[in-house]
Formats: structure tokens, sequence, C-alpha cells
């Protein structure tokens, strides 16, 4: 959905910049565009299921609701099933934050907003996070006027806050109104437009839309596990503790992905599952390190990071060097978009790189070099020293990483 979102920013603001000449309005076709993408996930899903079909001799599929009974026994619509060892796997969903009228409305998700067929005229987005900076800048390029309320100072919390500014002011000069710092106090709806009450600027103002949008973060999806009696212990909104093991506290019983809050991203998940697994099954007892991993906001330009911030760095006692440029390389130029800046983040004692914040287009592809050289506590001369080819984007990467030298 996004990449048919930068099509049309493309072709519909910017073509006759490359010399491409129009004839004609250009217009945006939400449903075709759904399809497309539900042809895509549907190819997705089928390829999952086959490769899950063809262990059916070892994987017994129960495709019910389950509860914990006690530590060894879970309940299903299918009866109890006994077990010796267990991994739980079931997710996080959108939190539903306390907001008067919210229950009231009816509001979007991020699933929800994925299947629309008729593009909505205007549209308030509740979470400057990066869903909502995602969805914000899409439905935007698609034709909706956008409004961004969040209720943190800063867009992206926990990401380098220079570059998260930067981002803010590119989404503004597309033409969606942002607004940080302003805590939504109530919603409510009259004669079919939702209406939004935001402190911003120290006064109550009232925003109007046609639909609202809520991406004001996830809960763990565990409040119907029972997972009191198998004594399991829950963090705030529902996330199952784990240890570096990915150990809950019973010891025989694990957990991983979303459920156990944290970093939620696919690849995080991807890269727990196998190590639970060979936890349980064969005790190996295998630890995670997250010092490395990266994750992208997909705006354009893309937001993406791995590791700590200049600031994260410095609290923790660290003598920080940071390596800045701008995204402006040959490259950037023939692509027509020098927008964004690149940091690294490293130990001027060690020359470790300790993290590496970028925006600029394609930043989520750039930023694997950096994930890569920062494996086995890594040098920034990994970076620096290394030949990239003329002209790429990459070029970007190395120039930031002899900045910090």
């Amino acid at each position: 959905m996004i990449r048919s979102a930068e099509v049309m920013h493309l072709v519909a603001r910017r073509a006759a910049e490359f010399g491409v000449e129009i004839a004609g309005e250009v217009r945006f076709n939400l449903a075709q565009a759904v399809a497309r993408k539900d042809h895509i996930v549907g190819g997705i899903i089928q390829s999952i299921n086959y490769n899950l079909d063809q262990r059916q001799n070892l994987i017994t599929f129960i495709h019910d609701e389950a509860r914990f009974l006690n530590d060894h026994e879970i309940e299903t619509g299918s009866g109890k099933l006994s077990f010796e060892k267990a991994i739980i796997a079931t997710g996080a969903r959108n939190v539903t934050p306390s907001i008067a009228g919210l229950a009231e409305i009816d509001y979007l998700t991020n699933r929800t907003a994925l299947a629309l067929k008729a593009l909505p005229a205007s549209m308030i987005i509740i979470g400057g996070g990066y869903v909502g900076l995602e969805f914000a800048q899409m439905y935007s390029r698609f034709g909706t006027q956008v409004t961004l309320v969040g209720r943190n100072p800063h867009l992206a919390p926990g990401d380098d806050e220079d570059l998260t500014g930067l981002l803010g002011e590119y989404l503004r000069e597309e033409g969606i109104t942002v607004h940080t710092n302003a805590p939504v106090k109530a919603v409510k709806e009259e004669k079919g437009i939702k209406i939004v009450t935001a402190e911003i600027n120290g006064a109550e103002i009232d925003i109007r839309a046609e639909v609202v949008l809520l991406a004001a973060g996830r809960i763990g999806n565990t409040d119907n596990l029972n997972l009191k009696a198998a004594g399991i212990d829950a963090a705030d909104r529902g996330f199952v503790a784990v240890n570096d093991q990915l150990r809950t506290s019973q010891a025989h019983i694990w957990a991983v992905g979303d459920a156990t809050g944290g970093l939620m991203f696919t690849h995080v998940a991807t890269y727990e599952g196998p190590i639970a697994a060979l936890n349980a099954v064969k005790g190996l007892e295998k630890q995670v390190d997250y010092r490395a991993v990266p994750h992208a906001i997909f705006t354009d330009p893309a937001l993406a990071a791995v590791g700590m911030t200049e600031a994260d760095a410095r609290a923790q006692g660290y003598d920080v060097g940071v390596g800045e440029v701008p995204a402006d390389g040959a490259r950037a130029k023939a692509i027509g978009d020098t927008r964004g800046k690149i940091k690294a983040v490293v130990d001027r004692q060690t020359g470790e790189i300790l993290g590496f914040h970028i925006l600029a287009p394609h930043g989520d592809i750039l930023l694997h070099e950096a994930v890569a050289a920062m494996h086995d506590h890594g040098p920034i001369e990994r970076i620096a020293k290394s030949i990239h080819v003329h002209p790429t984007l990459s070029e970007m990467v190395k120039a930031a990483a002899k900045a910090a030298r």
C-alpha cells in the first residue's frame, strides 16, 4: 500500500520534474490498490500454509481458542491437552486508550484501514508512532486530508529526535497537519463527522474529519489465556514476562514475539522463535541478544535505526563520537531526493559502533550494512575502510562512518 502511495505521489506531484508529461487528471483507485495488496498477502499466506502442510506428520494443528487449566494442561474447544513444555506466541493487538467517547464511535485500526474500498476525504490519526506515521503519509498521498495527533513531545518516541523532527517537517511539507505534545481529551461524532478534542499549545482544540484511525500502541493477546492458573507472570498491559532465555516464570514454559512486549517487530519474533524452540526441545539455554536489532519506519524518506541513539549512549556513560552527514550524495541528487541525514554513534575509546540512524530514501535497506558491521561488537572502520560502488545511496553510509572516526 505504501508503494502505491509512492507511485501516486511521484506521478501526481513530481512527474514533470523528471520530464514526464501527463495529459488529463491523475486519479487514485483505492479498491485496485487494496486488491493488489490482498493478492500479494494471499500468496504469502498460501506459501506459509503449504510449508506447514508438508510437516503434518510432525505437527498436529488444532484451530481453536485455548486457555491454561494449570501449568501442564490447556483447555480447547476440542478438549483438554496435557503438555510437558509450551511456548506462548499469541501476539498483541491494538490498545484502546481511555479517551472519553472513543467507545461510542466507529474508528479504524491499522488492519481495517488497509481494507477500505473508498477513499475518505479526511482522516485524523491518533498516535505519533511508526503506525501513525506510515498511515498518515500513505493516506495523504492517496488524496485524503490527514491530521496526525501525538501525545508525546516527539514523533516516533525512542528514535533520534533530530531525525524524527526532520521527518515531521517533511510530512508537513507534503500537506499533513502534524501535532505533537497534544494529548487527546475526547472523541465524538456529530452528523457523520468525527470530532477529536486535543490539547494543543495549552488550549483544547476540536479537529473534524470523516474518519479516525487509532494508532496508540498495543497490548498483549493474553487476557483470555488464564495465565494465573499456570502460574505465569504477566507484566504491564498483559505482556508475558520472560528472561534472556525467553523463559516465563514457569521454567518449562517460554514466550516469544509480540506477546512479550518490547521490540514488537516480525523480524524479532522470527529471531526469538528458534531460540525458544531449541531451549524447549534441546535444553540449549541459548540467550537472546537485542544489542543490534534493527527497525524501520516505512515513510518516505524512511527512518531506520539500530542500537543506541547519541542520547542513550551518553546516558550509559560512553565517550561518544558522532559522525553525521546530510543524505545528499550523488545518487540522492540523481533520484531527486536529498532529504534526510545519517548518523553513526561510536565509542571513541574503542571505535565500536554503538548505533546507526538513517533518515534517507531507502534508509531501511541502507541500515543493514551497519547491522552487519555491528556483529561481534564491530568497529566503525569496517564501514569506513570498505569500498562502495559509485554512485549509490550506500556511499552516504560510508561517509557517516568516516565522519565518526
